[in-house]
């Protein structure tokens, strides 16, 4: 697949707006005017911060923010190991008149019209429950209608598969967009979306309360620093998407077999011994030469079909968009393995069964680097 990875920035609209007003409240407040956060405004401390790096306050303190939030995001993304291939703003598609070019363009066609003051996108003949409206009746635009010229640029890039992630009160913007791609021509069946449920943090029993506009939150720098980037990437890998997610911030820095992530790092690290074990024992194995029949524990016979069905699982991963199937396939070996270690050595006076046992070692560390280097966990020399 050529696929690219995209990181849609929404820096444009009444939330933004809201941003730059709290801002500016706190950079005058530092200045010793006596001001408020504006209703419904952001009342983190964090925007303190960016306030003590506001040198002129004529600047656009939408966009100051928004840059600067920008940057943070695009510092713990590359930390916690996820990279995008474009960054692309809402904004420029409303600085670039793309927005009321595309209104405009379906207005004409008959697929917007104007009704209580507002303009209405025709979504109800796509499957829509009912019309959705672009422009309110104060002239201010909705969410709906730069997402239309984004789409419209990325069908105009040619791609034949769009995924949009999205968020839990995302539900209904799922027929709205794919009337949109249909309106352009384009089959709404291949147009996807994955809905990542929301995350609940705690701290042993603890659950944390969190609040974005009053600041109250965990950010993923916090999260990292505290259990580390592997941790934090396994917890929300190993978990379907549009499940709920319970975050045991304690669970994720245990080094014990409670903690998925070491449970997963602690086999990958025990197959690496044994095979180094067994080079200073003077085996070392060409798989050609050994005989499998040898293999006749459980533990190694499901070990082997394990190892069969990696090619599966990989392709159940592509088709259902589904990387928890990988997590959960892993943890399954995994489980397996540090089973067979306790029961079985590996390396034996016998070196025939001894040799046998190291190819399947040796297969299942092949099928662990693999996974792990596709989930983009650390693959530890020791632990």
């Amino acid at each position: 697949f050529d696929v690219t990875k995209e990181y849609y920035i929404n820096d444009a609209g009444r939330q933004i707006k809201l941003l730059g007003e709290s801002l500016k409240a706190r950079y005058l407040q530092m200045k010793g005017v006596n001001c408020t956060i504006p209703e419904g405004g952001y009342e983190g401390n964090y925007l303190i911060d960016i306030a003590k790096k506001v040198t002129d306050e004529k600047i656009d303190f939408n966009q100051f923010a928004a840059d600067l939030i920008l940057e943070d995001i695009k510092e713990d993304l590359k930390r916690f190991g996820v990279s995008f291939d474009r960054w692309v703003r809402e904004s420029d598609f409303f600085k670039r008149g793309k927005v009321d070019e595309l209104l405009k363009y379906l207005e004409g066609k008959g697929a917007i019209y104007s009704a209580e003051g507002s303009k209405w996108f025709k979504t109800s003949v796509f499957g829509d429950e009912k019309d959705r409206v672009v422009i309110k009746s104060d002239g201010s635009y909705t969410y709906l209608a730069s997402d239309i010229a984004y789409h419209k640029d990325k069908i105009e890039r040619g791609y034949d598969t769009l995924i949009n992630i999205v968020g839990p009160d995302h539900h209904g913007y799922i027929p709205r967009i794919k009337a949109v791609v249909e309106t352009f021509g384009f089959p709404p069946e291949n147009l996807h979306f994955i809905i990542v449920q929301l995350t609940t943090l705690y701290r042993g029993k603890e659950k944390l309360s969190m609040s974005t506009r009053k600041g109250q939150f965990i950010s993923l720098k916090q999260l990292m620093d505290e259990v580390g980037p592997d941790a934090s990437k396994f917890f929300f890998i190993f978990r379907k998407a549009d499940s709920h997610l319970d975050f045991d911030l304690e669970l994720a820095k245990k080094h014990s077999v409670e903690n998925p992530v070491y449970y997963l790092q602690y086999a990958y690290v025990r197959m690496k011994h044994i095979i180094e074990f067994a080079k200073e024992k003077g085996i070392d194995v060409a798989e050609s030469s050994v005989d499998l029949s040898l293999l006749k524990e459980p533990e190694e016979l499901s070990l082997a079909k394990y190892i069969a069905k990696f090619p599966d699982t990989i392709e159940a991963v592509v088709n259902s968009y589904g990387v928890h199937l990988l997590a959960e396939y892993l943890l399954d070996i995994a489980k397996l393995f540090h089973s067979y270690y306790h029961k079985h050595r590996v390396v034996t006076e016998d070196r025939e069964l001894s040799s046998a046992r190291l190819v399947l070692t040796k297969a299942l560390l092949s099928v662990f680097s693999l996974s792990l280097n596709l989930l983009n966990i650390t693959l530890p020399e020791k632990m």
